[in-house]
């Protein structure tokens, strides 16, 4: 058996676009041991990816910030890796991965820092312009060791029982039926100029109401709190679960769903390693922005860019759900 220990304290759609690399190593290594060390916040994101065996938490904002929160985090983990590890893959070369991963016992080190940390631990560092998307270029990594270009295998994500009964509850608390056509509707992400715009999620809710369907406002955090009671504010008729489910219990719902809506964020990656079909709202329309951070073709999807209105998300809609067998009305 081999070791491995991957490294991505970023946010929740990177943790999630690394399951790519997981796999790959999964399928070149059948008997490895991939360890996941993410950020605290996100530790439900890489707990159910498919290849990742175990998890340990950074608490980056809380005991683990800063140099004295490193030194911590190593006094509590050091001793529960006796044997270290085979490989230890730092995705986006963070430079507190490097070194945990050191510290940890990795015999190599694979990330995309040339820095003096890449000297001083003689880590081997791959290129930083690696071209195609991030779910790519992390997949890529493994490539340092194995000498072979990654298999484009797509994320897949797995929630337990317990949150698939979590959502069966609150569906229950709701009046939620199982014949109603649920569709996901993420409005909001960490940037304003990628957020749906108010007016067009208050039109895009009234048309699935018109047509027999039912909107599901998914998000979490005070901007998305916000949004959804100026969305109440203004008439519209949803299922609110802003604030009300875990990662898991996200993906749970994200299931129950007909098709997602949604902007540019990790719900909308978290639908695609679901295989849930998604209508996918890209608001910044740069090129390489898209080449990077849009779905893979295998993902059912479809994708609108730039110029987006109520008609095109409409449209967009029912070409999807058309694409997948199902009913538009």
């Amino acid at each position: 058996m081999k070791n491995f220990l991957v490294i991505n304290t970023s946010y929740f759609g990177d943790v999630l676009l690394t399951d790519t690399l997981c796999q790959n190593i999964k399928t070149e290594y059948p008997d490895s041991r991939i360890v996941f060390l993410v950020n605290k916040p996100f530790y439900e994101a890489a707990r159910y990816l498919a290849g990742v065996d175990e998890v340990i938490c950074l608490d980056k904002q809380g005991k683990h910030r800063g140099l004295w929160g490193i030194v911590q985090f190593l006094k509590q983990y050091h001793d529960s890796y006796p044997l270290g590890f085979d490989a230890a893959f730092v995705l986006y070369g963070n430079e507190r991965g490097l070194f945990i991963a050191k510290v940890l016992g990795a015999r190599q080190i694979i990330s995309e820092n040339d820095s003096i940390l890449h000297y001083l631990f003689s880590t081997i560092a791959v290129g930083k312009n690696v071209t195609g998307s991030v779910q790519q270029a992390n997949a890529c990594l493994l490539t340092a060791l194995t000498g072979k270009m990654p298999l484009d295998i797509p994320m897949q994500y797995r929630p337990p029982t317990e949150a698939v009964t979590f959502v069966q509850e609150l569906f229950r608390q709701f009046a939620v039926n199982p014949e109603d056509k649920l569709i996901g509707l993420c409005t909001t992400s960490k940037k304003i100029a990628k957020d749906m715009p108010v007016a067009t999620a208050v039109q895009v809710i009234a048309d699935l109401n018109r047509t027999g369907q039912k909107a599901v406002l998914l998000g979490a955090g005070v901007r998305a709190a916000e949004y959804a009671a100026t969305l109440r504010a203004k008439g519209c008729t949803f299922l609110d679960l802003t604030d009300k489910t875990s990662i898991a219990q996200l993906a749970a719902v994200i299931q129950k769903c007909k098709a997602v809506i949604s902007v540019d964020t990790g719900t909308l990656h978290l639908t695609c390693a679901l295989g849930v079909p998604l209508l996918a709202l890209f608001y910044l329309n740069d090129g390489q922005h898209l080449a990077k951070w849009a779905p893979a073709g295998y993902y059912p999807h479809v994708l609108l860019a730039g110029e987006i209105n109520t008609d095109n998300i409409q449209q967009g809609l029912q070409n999807l759900l058309v694409m997948e067998g199902e009913s538009t009305v």
